[in-house]
């Protein structure tokens, strides 16, 4: 629909120009010729651009331009002035004269903007197609360096075995122990002492929190509708018709928002007899820049709000429970290195007696901000204004709260703190380990089991359980099959893009968050990206840490993907990397870490290809607008966020790789 309106816009357009272009022309060769044959030539043009409607010279005022009306007084005054150069009024009526030109070549360039604009849209990429959107799949207001743009051929043997591979997550059920699920839980949570406790514990008071939670008690006004259509448009989670619909239901006024958020309250107050509806609901992949596919759902706009509101709601509270463990004494915090009584003696000797060591300005201190500000549960908004955030999709705008960081200002704040971090360790220590790991089809394969037993443990209420339930195994339906394709009932894994998704995930990881603090007595912090996974320190501790991240894997009912799983140890005193740590590269973005080196390097195989990609996304543009597009979305963002951003820890041989390396590209 989008197509079409834009196609009917441009062509009026084009014909309202082609009509005001030719009277111009033909009144400016009508102005020239009486110029030409004028005693006062520049009165003559003066005149003639005061009809056409053209009021200034060409020259900026501070380049000695002027106004039309002061030209003429200048005229007037250049005949009884004698310090007004006689070669002047030839270059006054030059540049009057290049006054047309110029207004000839707008007219010029409007047109072919004009015609580029129509060939953009006559002439779609066949993703674009699929998605009934002249945007390229890209119908997000910003871009970002994983924007989806789609220029992909349907039917791609890449894209058929990503599908495959989500179909056997997503359709077979996969049980767990629900029994050992608890009892690690219990095990971390509750210590040995507690069960005779007297007091409440800091996980009492989290079950209490969770307990409370509902959404039943809230009441969705217009101003809730009004931000759950913008975080509903920000995920890109519609496309198409229902896309353009929503757009317009965002621009419809108070009266209209009002009856939705009506709509959406009757149906929390019935929220136990909800269902998907209709249903089955429609599905879709969507090739990304990196070359992966994701799959999304194509809901109606009703049930998206509703579930954005619930979401929200739902995430901002888990947040703040546990923002408030997190700063309670359950969690393990390193503890300061006790200063010897040389190590006072220098302190006083330097900073002056009357100075005290304020471990709140340490180095240790701001670890334990940073962390929790910036990498703790970083999916989840703080508050229900926030936008919901898509840690595939790192923005290069800001998201309006300037107190948080974009996602893409996070994962470029991840490798300057491994950096910092690896510097550090390195002078005091002598060594530094780097590990890194990622949960395989994290989304997709999260079991339903693992999910509801995570979630009671935690307090959540039975009726909230049973809706999730419901929300879960929705029944879903590819169009793109053909219309002979039988609908399947989703029995693992969690929809993405979606702000409840995000929570259930963020709740389990956050569990693992703890179990790694809590093994290595807070010595060893996970530096988590969602489902990306990362943590460092001295040999020790990071195995410690890893039998952790095993251990819960296991019993949760999860995998590691052994492809984005690996450690580096950089030493200065020989040391072998240990033997219980996994093997393989630690790679962020297109670097990856030199162990001998112990910095990062470019890591070209992956450069030549995402070159062979670029290709094939160039070769499937079919007009101007689109080439400029890919180019922009590569070159532009794409490739400049993935060698990382320029910063004092990487140092200046960091920038003499990434210029060479985009001089190779």
């Amino acid at each position: 629909m989008a197509s079409r309106v834009l196609r009917d816009v441009t062509n009026y357009k084009r014909s309202q120009l082609a009509d005001r272009r030719q009277a111009f022309e033909e009144r400016k060769a009508e102005l020239l010729a009486q110029t030409q044959k004028s005693s006062d030539p520049i009165q003559t043009l003066l005149d003639g651009l005061k009809k056409l409607g053209l009021k200034s010279t060409t020259a900026q005022a501070s380049n000695g331009g002027f106004s039309l009306s002061n030209t003429r007084q200048m005229l007037i005054q250049s005949t009884f002035d004698a310090s007004i150069p006689s070669a002047l009024p030839s270059a006054w009526q030059a540049d009057l004269e290049r006054l047309l030109t110029i207004q000839s070549n707008k007219f010029e360039y409007t047109d072919l903007f004009s015609r580029l604009a129509t060939e953009w849209v006559d002439k779609p990429n066949d993703a674009n197609l699929l998605l009934g959107s002249p945007f390229g799949g890209d119908s997000t207001a910003e871009s970002t360096d994983t924007e989806s743009f789609e220029s992909v051929q349907v039917g791609r043997e890449e894209m058929y075995r990503q599908r495959q591979e989500w179909d056997s997550f997503v359709f077979t059920e996969r049980q767990t122990d629900t029994d050992a699920i608890e009892a690690y839980l219990s095990d971390l949570f509750i210590e040995p002492q507690q069960k005779k406790k007297v007091h409440k514990t800091a996980f009492d008071h989290l079950q209490t929190a969770f307990n409370k939670w509902t959404v039943t008690t809230n009441t969705c006004s217009s101003e809730d509708v009004e931000q759950a259509i913008k975080a509903v448009l920000s995920a890109d989670l519609l496309s198409g018709r229902k896309r353009d619909e929503l757009i317009a239901l965002s621009n419809a006024g108070n009266g209209v928002l009002t009856e939705v958020a009506d709509v959406i309250n009757m149906e929390i107050a019935n929220l136990g007899d909800w269902s998907w509806k209709p249903s089955p609901t429609p599905t879709q992949m969507r090739k990304q820049i990196n070359g992966k596919y994701r799959v999304y759902m194509n809901p109606e706009i009703h049930q998206a709000l509703l579930l954005q509101y619930i979401g929200t709601r739902f995430a901002v509270s888990s947040k703040a429970i546990f923002k408030a463990f997190i700063r309670s004494k359950a969690w393990p915090k390193s503890a300061h290195s006790a200063m010897s009584s040389k190590d006072h003696a220098r302190f006083a000797f330097y900073l002056g007696g009357e100075n005290k060591v304020n471990y709140q300005n340490s180095v240790l201190q701001a670890r334990r901000d940073q962390f929790q500000n910036d990498f703790f549960l970083t999916q989840l908004p703080d508050k229900i204004e926030e936008v919901s955030r898509d840690y595939n999709a790192s923005d290069d705008s800001d998201d309006g709260d300037s107190d948080k960081k974009s996602p893409l200002e996070i994962k470029q704040t991840l490798l300057r703190l491994a950096t910092t971090e690896l510097m550090v360790q390195r002078k005091i220590y002598g060594s530094f380990t780097l590990c890194q790991t990622d949960f395989k089809w994290f989304g997709p394969s999260l079991p339903h089991s693992t999910i509801f037993t995570v979630l009671s443990f935690l307090g959540i209420e039975d009726s909230c359980i049973e809706f999730f339930k419901k929300y879960l195994s929705m029944s879903l339906i590819f169009p793109q099959d053909g219309p002979n394709s039988e609908p399947r009932t989703r029995v693992c894994g969690v929809p993405i893009s979606q702000t409840l998704s995000d929570v259930f995930g963020e709740i389990i990881l956050a569990c693992l968050d703890f179990a790694v603090s809590k093994a290595t007595k807070g010595r060893c912090q996970l530096y988590r990206f969602h489902d990306d996974v990362w943590f460092w320190g001295q040999k020790g501790d990071c195995e410690v840490a890893w039998e952790a991240i095993k251990k819960f894997t296991k019993v949760m009912g999860l995998a590691l993907n052994e492809e984005k799983t690996g450690t580096v140890h950089v030493s200065d005193k020989g040391e072998k990397p240990s033997s219980s740590l996994p093997k393989g590269p630690v790679r962020w973005g297109f670097l990856v870490l030199d162990p001998v080196k112990g910095r990062w390097v470019v890591d070209m195989a992956n450069v030549d290809q995402h070159i062979a990609e670029m290709r094939l996304q160039f070769a499937q543009c079919r007009s101007v607008f689109s080439y400029v597009q890919a180019w922009n979305s590569y070159m532009g963002r794409f490739l400049g966020n993935n060698f990382g951003h320029p910063a004092n820890c990487l140092g200046i041989e960091h920038l003499d790789m990434v210029f060479s390396t985009f001089k190779y590209i």
